[in-house]
This record gives structure tokens, C-alpha cells and sequence, in this order.
């Protein structure tokens, strides 16, 4: 029997003012831009949620930390191999941020990264919610995370690169299934009904999510 699926957190934004209250500043110092972003969203849903290890974080990103990675280009090709520093390699690898997540929150079961394109997030979406469906997960921690900076967008704009799939923002949403919502007392904010993504062989995938109100 499939289980229903449940949204019962969600944070969209948090204040950088407000980020010591979720972070230690002493030990993300040498985060990026984006990296405490991703983490505090992260922190805040679990703390809303009160699901304090999910049993999966999914990760959404088009194009991962691009302020991080583009120092790391630079530096290779302005000083060459020996003048790269690792924060700035570890940090333009797509899945660093989920990890990053699991590890600062000591969770660390089911971990992924979704890279595609504009749908970056749905497609992390789909995997949690057919996991919940099928009952192989009660809990999961979905997230999406892009940065875009006006200098990098005039860049990507002058190198005529596809810079339409970047955008700004950090989306943490707690889902989890109609069993352990019944079984925890949490109240849903919504229902997830379907995620559903369309292949197009001419143009960009579409991705289509469906709620509804409990």
C-alpha cells in the first residue's frame, strides 16, 4: 500500500543577520556565499520540522557554487595548478552541498544531488517522493540551491554561455510520510500529491508538482 506524502516545513529564506543563530561562525568561516546559505535553510526546516535526522537529504542544483568555482578557474588559469586552494575545489563540486548538510547535522543516511537544469529541485523532489510512496523512507530533507551574482551573470553573458538556467536562492522543505506524520503528531502544512517530469527531446525538460490543502 503507498503511503501519502507530506510537506511539513518549508523555509525560503533566512536573514544573513540572523544566520549565527543556526551556524557557528568560527566553523563556517571559510564556507562560501551559498554553502551558509544552503546550510542554515537546512538547519531552520529541521528545527521547524522537528525531525532532527532525516532519513534522506536531497540536494537540487543547476549549477552548484559558482562564486566558489569560479575562483577556482580563475586561479588556474591566472597562477596555474599549485595556486589552487582546496576550500575552492571542494566547494565547486555539485554534491558538496548535501553532503555539507549531512555532515554538520550528523545525518547520514540516503544523500544525493540532483543537477538538471531548471528542474534541479523537482527532480530531487521526485526521488524523496517516490521513496516515501513506496515506504523505503519516512522522512526527507529536499533542498534547492543556486547562486548567481550580477558580475558572474555578465560573464556567463559575454562568454555566451547558458546562463538562463541560473538563479538565486536556497529552498529547504520537510516532507515526510502519512504513517510517521500519524505517528508523531505533526501537523502538515500541505499534501504532495505527484511530481511529475516530461522529457522533451527539442527543448528543456518540464517538471510539474501537485499539492493540496489538508
Amino acid at each position: 500500500m503507498e503511503n501519502r506524502v507530506f510537506m511539513v516545513s518549508r523555509v525560503d529564506h533566512v536573514d544573513e543577520s540572523e544566520y549565527r543563530h543556526y551556524i557557528n561562525p568560527m566553523k563556517t568561516r571559510r564556507y562560501g556565499r551559498l554553502l551558509k546559505r544552503a546550510l542554515v535553510t537546512a538547519i531552520k526546516v529541521i528545527q521547524d520540522s522537528g525531525i532532527e535526522h532525516p532519513d534522506a537529504i536531497i540536494n537540487g542544483t543547476a549549477l552548484g557554487c559558482l562564486s566558489e568555482s569560479e575562483k577556482l578557474l580563475d586561479a588556474l588559469v591566472e597562477e596555474g595548478e599549485n595556486a589552487s586552494l582546496p576550500t575552492h575545489f571542494m566547494q565547486s563540486t555539485h554534491n558538496t552541498i548535501a553532503s555539507l548538510i549531512g555532515i554538520y547535522t550528523h545525518t547520514h543516511g540516503y544523500n544525493c544531488t540532483y543537477s538538471h537544469r531548471k528542474i534541479s529541485f523537482e527532480s530531487a523532489l521526485l526521488d524523496a517522493f517516490l521513496q516515501l510512496k513506496t515506504g523505503r523512507i519516512q522522512t526527507a530533507l529536499v533542498c534547492a540551491n543556486d547562486e548567481i551574482t550580477d558580475e558572474l551573470r555578465e560573464k556567463i553573458e559575454a562568454l555566451r554561455l547558458e546562463g538562463g538556467i541560473a538563479c538565486d536562492r536556497s529552498i529547504a522543505v520537510m516532507l515526510c510520510s502519512g504513517d510517521y506524520l500519524i505517528e508523531k503528531g505533526i501537523s502538515p502544512m500541505r499534501e504532495l500529491v505527484d511530481v511529475q517530469i516530461v522529457h522533451h527531446s527539442d527543448q528543456d525538460d518540464e517538471a510539474f508538482v501537485i499539492t493540496q490543502e489538508v
